[in-house]
Parts: structure tokens; C-alpha cells; sequence
């Protein structure tokens, strides 16, 4: 097979990797019970998972500005897809075959998280440097993490629907296909890099004498943070806290939230143009603010399950946003600037979930305690975006990183 020539080849295998990123981080949040019934593993541990998860993810983050540049787009794009392949595949194996099925699944997860890790550094820098790219593809990108969420809540359901809880690593061994498919197919698009099409990119240093670069990498920490904590529970919160069938809790738990978020940023691809993201990241702030409060607060399942989906609506914009600022304003940021937006991020990621899992623990409230903490990055997520507004209240205006 010939390499193709049509960028957007390449463009379907970024969304479709983004998916993939969505297979890596939210299917075994959907197997937390069943993790619990197969192994006796607590809530402590399976927050251990989530963290272990992201802090992978931050140290791919914290390297990757470093080693992406020299290996070239492709071939990080390959390898990332091939990390999520075997962490799957070892996901469903190694629990069985190891004395200690608790350690079976962190190899999995350190598997899978570094391939997700590297997938979510490299396809952002890939997508923003196709030549003549339209405006609002990078929020149709983020828009595919959001649908890859939805397909796997979606299987997921059909799955158990069909099959005994029990046999959830033949879930897993099934979605390993699709990063297996798509890592092949990468060896045939065309990629370009940043550094091709808007000449030398910054330094990290230049970028950390950036004073607006620590405002965005808190933003999108606040947004990964808000998405996360809800994202990463929500499943077992239906079922653990309000008692739902997991058919019913999921359906009206992640898949709404992600059906919601992915809607969201499909809008904002589709139109983002005609918005101005500077005016709608602090409304979306309070909208989420809003939505955690009633979800704790409500003693009414349904009423705190619908918070919960709305939740998806308003952090939907909140990463891609945070992304697109930054990239409008920081013009030759490059990989490195993508890198430390994804080391933020993933902080956020891993912050989120793991303060909200430690505190379900220690709380007399049990997950409702839990997700009220994250209401703190609600609130930093409003506060940065409204210093981010007033610092500059032209949409057009381009911030000047500070040079050397």
C-alpha cells in the first residue's frame, strides 16, 4: 500500500486516535464492580488505578517536548498506538496469570496509560500543523474523545447485556483491535509538523518565561480536573450511591454525560468560529459549578444523574477552549507549548479523580462527599477565566511571549 496524500487521511486517524485515548481512560472506570466482584480490590485501590493512570500520562507530558520533535509525529503516533494495544491485551490477561490480580491490572494501566499519553502530545500538534486546516477542527478532534467515550459506555452496556460481568476481558481483548488497526494505518497518511509550517517553534524555556503560558496550563488543569472527577465516577456512582441497575446507571450516567460533552464540543467545531471562547469558558465554569452542586446536593437519583449528564454539556468546551487560546495566542508555541498544555491537563486529570476517590473514602457522605471537592477547580477554572478575559478583551488581540 502506497502512502497517501490527503490530509485528511490523516485528520480521521487523529479523531479516531482520540477515541482510542477515550478507550484507554474510560473502560476501566466502567469495570470498577466488576473489578470489585472478580478480585476483592477496594475503593482505594481503584482510585490507585485512576491516579497511576494519569501520573503516567504527566510523566509522558513532562518528557515528551524533549523526544517527539527528534522521532518525527509518525513515529510517536505508531508507537503510542502500539503502547494501548498491549495494555489492553495485558489488562485481560495478566489478572488471570499473575498471583496477584491487583498487580496485574497496574501493568495494564502503565501500559495503556503511556500509550494514551503520548496519543493525547502528539495528535493536537498533528491536526493544528495540516496544511489549510479549517477553523473548529481542533475542537472536532476533542469532539471524538467525547464520542470514543460514548461508544465505549454504549458496548459496554450491550455487552453485559449479553454476557456475564465476569467475562469483561473479552470486552477489552475486542476494543485492543482498534488501536492495533489504526497504529498500521498511521504508517501511511501524510504528517507535517509545526515547526514545517510556521517555521522554528519556541523553547520550553522561552515558553516558561511566558507569564499567560501558566494561566492556560492552569485553565485547561481546572477544565481536565472538572472533566475527570466526573467522568471517572459517574458509573460507579450510579450504581454504588443511587442503587441503579448498571444497564440503567450507565445509560443515564456516562452515556448521557458523554453524549452531552461530545455534542458540546461537536457544536463548538462546527461553529466556534462565530463564538467567542474568552465570554462562554466562565459561563461554562459557573454551568458546571451548578451541575456538581445539584448532584451532591439532590437526595432524588434521577435529579442528581441529569446534573451529572449536563455536567458533560458544560465542561464540554472547557479543554478544547483552554487549547485553541492557547494556541491563537502563543503563535509559535509548538509541541513544546502542546506538551506543557497536556502536562497541565493531566495534572487536572489526576487531581480530579484521585482527591475525589480519597475523600469517598474518608467521607461519611461516601461518593456524594467525594465529588463535592470538585467544586474547588469549578471555581478556579471561573476565576482563571475571567483574568484571562480582562487581560485581554479583544478576541483578535495576539499575547507576545516574552523572549529570551
Amino acid at each position: 500500500m502506497k502512502r497517501l496524500k490527503d490530509y485528511k487521511y490523516t485528520f480521521n486517524s487523529c479523531c479516531i486516535g482520540s477515541g482510542i485515548q477515550a478507550i484507554g481512560i474510560s473502560l476501566p472506570p466502567l469495570l470498577f464492580v466488576s473489578f470489585q466482584d472478580s478480585f476483592n480490590i477496594s475503593v482505594t485501590q481503584l482510585t490507585a488505578l485512576v491516579t497511576l493512570t494519569f501520573l503516567v500520562q504527566l510523566a509522558i507530558d513532562a518528557a515528551s517536548a524533549k523526544f517527539i520533535d527528534k522521532i518525527g509525529y509518525r513515529a510517536t503516533a505508531i508507537t503510542s498506538h502500539a503502547f494501548v494495544f498491549v495494555g489492553l491485551i495485558l489488562t485481560g490477561v495478566l489478572p488471570y496469570t499473575l498471583s496477584s490480580p491487583y498487580v496485574g491490572l497496574i501493568i495494564g494501566t502503565i501500559f495503556t496509560s503511556i500509550g494514551c499519553g503520548l496519543i493525547e502530545v502528539v495528535i493536537s500538534p498533528l491536526v493544528e500543523a495540516i496544511p489549510d486546516k479549517k477553523a473548529g477542527k481542533m475542537s472536532l478532534l476533542h469532539s471524538c474523545y467525547c464520542f470514543g467515550y460514548l461508544f465505549v459506555v454504549l458496548i459496554s452496556v450491550i455487552y453485559f447485556v449479553i454476557f456475564d460481568r465476569n467475562s469483561w476481558q473479552f470486552l477489552v481483548f475486542g476494543f485492543a483491535a482498534i488501536p492495533l488497526l489504526n497504529g498500521i494505518f498511521f504508517f501511511f497518511v501524510p504528517c507535517t509538523s509545526l515547526d514545517e509550517q510556521r517555521g522554528e517553534s519556541m523553547s520550553i524555556g522561552s515558553l516558561l518565561k511566558c507569564k499567560l503560558m501558566y494561566l492556560f496550563v492552569l485553565l485547561i488543569l481546572c477544565a481536565g480536573a472538572c472533566e475527570q472527577a466526573m467522568c471517572q465516577w459517574v458509573s460507579y456512582f450510579a450504581e454504588k450511591s443511587l442503587n441503579l441497575s448498571k444497564a440503567t446507571g450507565d445509560l443515564v450516567g456516562p452515556f448521557s454525560f458523554a453524549l452531552l460533552m461530545g455534542l458540546g464540543r461537536l457544536f463548538y467545531g462546527l461553529f466556534g468560529y462565530k463564538i467567542h471562547i474568552k465570554k462562554v469558558l466562565p459561563i461554562c465554569g459557573f454551568f458546571c459549578l451548578a451541575c456538581y452542586i445539584v448532584a451532591v446536593a439532590s437526595s432524588v437519583a434521577i435529579v442528581s444523574l441529569i446534573a451529572c449528564a449536563l455536567c458533560g454539556l458544560a465542561v464540554s468546551v472547557m479543554w478544547p477552549g483552554a487549547l485553541d487560546m492557547a494556541s491563537k495566542n502563543i503563535k509559535n508555541g509548538g509541541t513544546g507549548m502542546f506538551a506543557l498544555m497536556a502536562l497541565g491537563g493531566d495534572i487536572g486529570c489526576t487531581l480530579g479523580p484521585s482527591i475525589v476517590g480519597y475523600v469517598t473514602d474518608a467521607s461519611p457522605y461516601g461518593l456524594k462527599g467525594g465529588l463535592s471537592t470538585a467544586l474547588i477547580f469549578c471555581a478556579l477554572f471561573i476565576i482563571t477565566s475571567l483574568i484571562l478575559f480582562k487581560t485581554d478583551k479583544s478576541e483578535n488581540a495576539i499575547i507576545q511571549p516574552i523572549s529570551d
